[in-house]
């Protein structure tokens, strides 16, 4: 595994809001094969650049001190407000042992539709093998033309004999529409939301 990220030993009595201000953000590494989880902590700036070109869905090699673990990105929370990272759970992963995760589908040149695009599905849930994992797809939109569009089993990516789809092939994808149609919808639902409003507010005077 090319990404490498480098975390120390965290105690379990640490609170995570204190290491937070102390630049260090808790983490943790879980798997049915370990005796008990492992705690750890790691420095922000090291974790922002590595989630740069990483998310949900991502392999890695989580490095402890000198020992070195297989492992699987399997979620991320943030704060409410900042969407600093608060927190990474980490899987660690078996050779030869499939493992359930999620990869995200990118929409490619979005930016050459004349239409809009709406994506229904961002991430799809599968089941695969550690060397067959991924954290994105890409799908072409270039030659797409408003009325088209995609249920997840019209994509080529889910005849991958590598992996196992879980997420139902019938769930849409994306579909596009013309812009003045779009447009159209949206005053739609603007007059019809202002004339709930406008009724709600007589009522309120009657009474």
């Amino acid at each position: 595994m090319e990404n490498i990220l480098v975390a120390q030993p965290r105690d379990a009595k640490a609170k995570g809001k204190q290491l937070r201000r102390n630049g260090l953000i808790p983490a943790v590494l879980f798997g049915k094969h370990m005796e008990e989880s492992l705690l750890v902590q790691i420095e922000k700036p090291r974790l922002d650049q590595f989630l740069v070109d990483n998310k949900v869905g991502a392999t890695l090699t989580l490095k402890v001190g000198k020992k070195e673990y297989p492992a699987l990105v399997k979620d991320i929370t943030y704060t409410p407000l900042l969407r600093d990272v608060e927190h990474l759970s980490l899987q660690a992963l078996t050779a030869g042992e499939k493992v359930t995760s999620e990869f995200h589908i990118h929409l490619h040149n979005r930016a050459k539709v004349d239409g809009i695009v709406q994506q229904q599905l961002s991430m799809v849930a599968y089941r695969a093998l550690p060397r067959h994992l991924f954290d994105t797809v890409d799908v072409e939109l270039e030659g797409k033309v408003p009325g088209d569009s995609a249920v997840l089993g019209d994509l080529d990516f889910v005849n991958n004999p590598d992996i196992e789809i879980l997420t139902p092939l019938d769930t849409p994808v994306y579909s596009i529409a013309h812009r003045k149609l779009a447009v159209e919808e949206e005053e739609e639902t603007t007059e019809e939301g202002a004339a709930l409003d406008s009724d709600a507010a007589s009522e309120a005077e009657e009474e």
